[in-house]
């Protein structure tokens, strides 16, 4: 096989930058760092010493009742919130290497007249059915491989698609996404059921592969989105009017140098691509001697490059280089004064991801390692006129998760709502993205917070120039200590004052990624 099919196999970007790579015909290393864990060496008796193991513990029942709720939900706070991430961890003994390998289990919290339903499913995909028939691992994932026998590792499922990072819900319908593994999947909104793959209107021949990500254009009420073709150096941008069909041919847009990419910008006239300095080990990853995570290595030295898209596709793409930054996860972006303003979370260095001991592995094995980057609030100011690039920071604490109120997506915001850290994170925030300062409130030892989700309140007309921005805050929240979970609501303007109510439910949920509120009003 050669290299170039490789690179296209895997959809990792484009092959001009990886230097020489020699791809031999050998067997499969009989031992890999790759392989999956013993399940025997994650003990649940850690949890009173270690409550934050709780996040890596897996999650084998699907669940539906109506859940208890301490405090009072406001009339307007009507609709589902929906999340999706890891639930399922081990199977036949065994136990993936990393946070982010699990099977995608989607949540949705239906509130409606101040009760609560929770339900939650797993995404029928084709790893997913096969392996619970088989009652083993079958498919390698981005941090574990399946043990083989000798000969080179077919390619084509690297990784398998999981649907379990991202979960959009628009016109009635839910769609969920894993990372460039494969196509959305559809699930029913009201009992979580799949309904197979989709295209989003594509040509059924195109079999996209999407990114996790997307953006909603607040005003256009477009959707835009992008995957990674089968050439392997390029990204489509693909984009669907309100009503879900394509608005035109997806734009094609090639890449200076091969790169993971979890999350883009876009702003009312501009796609920006943020391509950060990760250098892949392909041979190892043929071979079979490494997952693709464990493939990484950061080359800050590097810099990253952005390219910037016009969305009309009417003008050449802009690149930009500027000093590195590992990005997760975008908040924000918007044109103001002939410049555009990116706003993201990035790293110095991702070692909670990439490098000899990551906590995202740790975790899987019952320990915890040392984070010693944190996550700051960035911001790019870009002038295309003098094609220009400078980065500030507008906190420099640990933070990740960034969500902006979808009211005003892709045009200027004041506000972002995050939690303080990536991983075992007790605390969110509020912070005025004008002003840098933050609201915070600490739910405590032992509790894990994740993503808060912004929930508008019905009928409000929302601008950057408001110093308020009333409406709910959603975080999903687990104690580790106890083994149980709960939704708090907040009321988006008094983070500070603490949750206006509490969803209790009757067992944890580990780890999960991201969320979308859907109103019913």
């Amino acid at each position: 096989m050669k290299r170039r099919e490789i690179i296209q196999l895997l959809g990792l970007g484009a092959v001009s930058t990886f230097g020489s790579v020699l791809v031999r015909p050998t067997s499969v290393l009989a031992k890999s760092e790759s392989l999956p864990l013993l399940s025997a060496v994650f003990p649940t008796i850690r949890y009173q010493r270690l409550p934050i193991l709780a996040l890596a513990t897996s999650l084998t029942q699907e669940y539906s009742y109506e859940a208890r709720v301490e405090g009072r939900i406001p009339k307007q706070l009507q609709g589902t919130l929906y999340r999706n991430g890891p639930g399922l961890y081990d199977r036949g003994g065994l136990r993936k290497r990393n946070l982010l390998d699990g099977d995608g289990m989607i949540q949705a919290f239906r509130i409606q007249n101040g009760k609560v339903h929770y339900r939650n499913r797993f995404v029928q995909t084709k790893k997913y059915s096969e392996e619970a028939a088989a009652g083993k691992f079958l498919y390698n994932t981005w941090g574990t491989l399946v043990p083989k026998e000798a000969g080179l590792k077919p390619l084509s499922d690297y990784p398998a698609d999981q649907a379990g990072v991202t979960v959009f819900a628009r016109n009635g319908k839910v769609y969920a996404f894993d990372d460039g593994t494969g196509p959305a999947w559809e699930l029913d909104p009201d009992t979580l059921r799949t309904i197979g793959v989709s295209g989003l209107g594509l040509p059924e021949n195109s079999s996209p592969t999407f990114k996790a990500h997307s953006k909603f254009d607040a005003k256009t009420g477009e959707w835009i989105l992008f995957s990674n073709p089968s050439s392997g150096e390029y990204y489509n941008i693909v984009t669907l009017n309100p009503d879900g069909k394509l608005k035109q041919q997806p734009q094609t847009v090639k890449i200076p140098r091969g790169n993971y990419m979890h999350d883009f910008f876009v702003t009312e006239n501009y796609v920006i691509f943020n391509l950060h300095p990760v250098e892949i080990d392909v041979q190892k990853i043929a071979l079979g001697e490494s997952s693709i995570i464990d493939a990484f290595s950061w080359r800050p030295q590097q810099g990253n490059i952005l390219l910037v898209v016009d969305r009309s596709g009417s003008t050449k793409p802009i690149q930009l280089t500027t000093e590195a930054a590992w990005m997760w996860h975008v908040l924000n972006a918007y044109e103001a004064g002939g410049e555009i303003i990116a706003d993201f979370v990035g790293y110095d260095n991702p070692d909670h991801f990439i490098g000899t001991d990551p906590v995202l592995a740790s975790l899987m094995s019952g320990r915890v390692s040392e984070q010693r980057f944190p996550g700051k609030i960035r911001r790019y100011v870009i002038d295309l006129r003098r094609k220009t690039v400078r980065q500030e920071i507008v906190d420099s604490g640990n933070n990740e998760f960034p969500f902006v109120n979808q009211h005003l997506s892709c045009y200027q915001n004041r506000f972002g709502y995050f939690t303080n850290g990536a991983i075992g994170s007790s605390v969110i925030k509020r912070v005025d993205m004008q002003t840098g300062k933050s609201q915070t409130y600490n739910f405590g030892e032992n509790n894990y917070c994740l993503e808060p989700v912004f929930a508008p309140l019905p009928g409000f007309d929302y601008s950057a120039n408001l110093t308020k921005e009333p409406g709910w805050l959603l975080t999903e929240v687990l104690n580790g200590y106890t083994k149980e979970s709960f939704l708090a609501i907040f009321a988006a303007d008094h983070v500070s004052d603490g949750p206006i109510a509490m969803v209790r439910l009757m067992h944890h949920v580990p780890y999960n990624f991201h969320g979308c509120w859907y109103s019913d009003l």
